[in-house]
């Protein structure tokens, strides 16, 4: 599978409650923003930034808490 979204930052959503338990995360993506069910191994609360780590199939990504640049 392709790992094309490895890398990219984004913004939760819907928190993520750690664990195997899904929240949401909004990713820039071709071109505009789409959203994906993600999870974490440690809780994460809505509009926080994180990184994405890993891509399972079904649009699930892992994710693991990130800090914003100063300006972006």
């Amino acid at each position: 599978m392709s790992q094309q979204l490895v890398g990219r930052t984004g913004i939760v959503t819907l928190s993520i409650p750690g664990g195997e338990q899904l929240g949401e995360v909004e990713l820039s993506f071709a071109g505009g923003t789409e959203r994906f069910l993600a999870r974490a191994t440690e809780p994460v609360e809505v509009d926080a930034a994180v990184l994405v780590v890993g891509e399972m199939p079904g649009r699930v990504v892992d994710v693991e808490r990130w800090t914003r640049l100063p300006g972006l």
